[in-house]
């Protein structure tokens, strides 16, 4: 009998850690790519302005394309079109070795957009399937961790140029996405195709019993959630450290490695999370506690209340809160979405992050063009709180199941 369980769990572990480890390589190679034309700047004649307009085309390629590999997936299945992502990424940073115009840089970062468009929907159409629903929790929580371990792994190309100089930074960048692609696709046993659970109901619908899908009230919830999480954690990210270093009058160093607490306190407060959203029944509770409580611990970052010698800790800990919200968010997706339209759904509500993704910088930046850093964390504060009440009402909407087949 043990021997008979411990084969399934043995799945569990190389399904879910693949997968994160997949989901990783998006990650880094969102970071990789915009490091990759931070290197280049000089040699090819990229401006700072041109390259801010490349990273927004990849992230709203991908906001775009999102939905639509979330058919995709749907249609030819996650592991495949998984396995192209990762390809098309791993592509995308080798091609940057011989770019030497806007126009070239403009067309790998369509490419790159393409690519990070399809994790999301095959990501979780292929947990959702493959792993036991008791251990979904955990696979959540390690997926997200992946994520985090991902943007770390992106300055990586800095030492890579130090190396090998940009050619093979690029070129060498590129061996992690392909090598992933090809073990997805070999794969084919304990990727399981989420298709053939409710491959009994799927049939052909029209148009608008798709839209109608889409426009429930969860569904949309769920989209704005993620549209105001990335909000926060792209523009704290990528403009913390000169807002800390203004507010607190600390050195740019000092201040990075505040950043760095707070993304592995995040990273820490996923790995907690998972097992929280296994043992719960009320996963909206758990993400509304943890929003609430990561506003409270960013109040007085925003307030300039704190010393600078605590910074640290109270961002560990506004980290931490936040990263515990995580798997149980999705967790209450996954209830959100109807059976056999996994890919569909995850790929409509996680194009928010892309979306997220493409303001953060816009409206942060600007702000501090302004003058105004602690505004940024103001606006963090009442983000968490205003998604601590969406996420609330998500589970108290209706649920879809009345058009579960016109989303199939």
């Amino acid at each position: 009998m043990s021997a008979a369980v411990a084969v399934p769990g043995n799945r569990d572990v190389r399904v879910i850690s693949l997968i994160g480890v997949a989901h990783g390589a998006s990650h880094y190679y969102q970071l990789a790519f915009v490091t990759m034309l931070l290197i280049v700047r000089g040699e090819v004649g990229l401006s700072f302005s041109e390259i801010g307009l490349l990273g927004s085309l990849f992230y709203g390629v991908s906001g775009l394309g999102q939905t639509a590999a979330g058919f995709a997936v749907d249609r030819f299945g996650a592991r495949p079109i998984l396995a192209g992502g990762l390809a098309a990424l791993g592509f995308m940073l080798g091609l940057i070795s011989i770019a030497h115009s806007f126009a070239a840089f403009a067309a790998i970062a369509v490419l790159g957009g393409l690519g990070n468009c399809v994790f999301h929907p095959a990501d979780f159409a292929i947990l959702n399937a493959s792993v036991n629903q008791k251990r979904l929790g955990r696979a959540f929580s390690i997926h997200g961790l992946g994520g985090s371990l991902g943007w770390a792994a992106g300055p990586a190309m800095y030492f890579l140029d130090h190396m090998f100089g940009w050619v093979g930074a690029a070129l060498i960048g590129a061996v992690p996405g392909l090598v992933l692609a090809v073990l997805v696709l070999i794969h084919r046993t304990d990727l399981v195709d989420h298709r053939i659970k409710a491959r009994a109901a799927a049939s052909a619908h029209a148009g608008a019993s798709v839209r109608a899908l889409f426009l429930q009230a969860p569904i949309l919830l769920c989209l704005v959630y993620f549209a105001l999480l990335a909000t926060n954690t792209v523009g704290i990210q990528q403009f913390a450290v000169p807002a800390w270093k203004s507010m607190f009058d600390v050195t740019e160093n000092y201040a990075a490695i505040c950043l760095m607490v707070f993304v592995i306190g995040s990273a820490t407060g996923t790995l907690v999370g998972g097992y929280f959203a296994d043992r719960v029944h009320h996963h909206e509770r758990v993400a509304a506690i943890g929003l609430l409580a990561a506003a409270a611990f960013t109040l007085p970052v925003a307030m300039q209340t704190v010393s600078a010698a605590l910074l640290p800790v109270i961002l560990a800990l506004a980290g931490f809160s936040g990263g515990t919200t995580g798997p149980s968010r999705d967790m209450i997706v996954r209830h959100a979405t109807p059976a056999g339209a996994s890919g569909k759904v995850f790929g409509f509500v996680y194009s928010g992050l892309d979306l997220g993704s493409f303001l953060a910088p816009l409206v942060f930046g600007q702000l501090m063009s302004l003058g105004h850093p602690a505004t940024m964390f103001w606006i963090a504060t009442g983000l968490y709180v205003l998604n601590a009440g969406i996420v609330t009402i998500i589970r108290q909407a209706t649920a879809p199941s009345r058009v579960t087949a016109a989303a199939e």
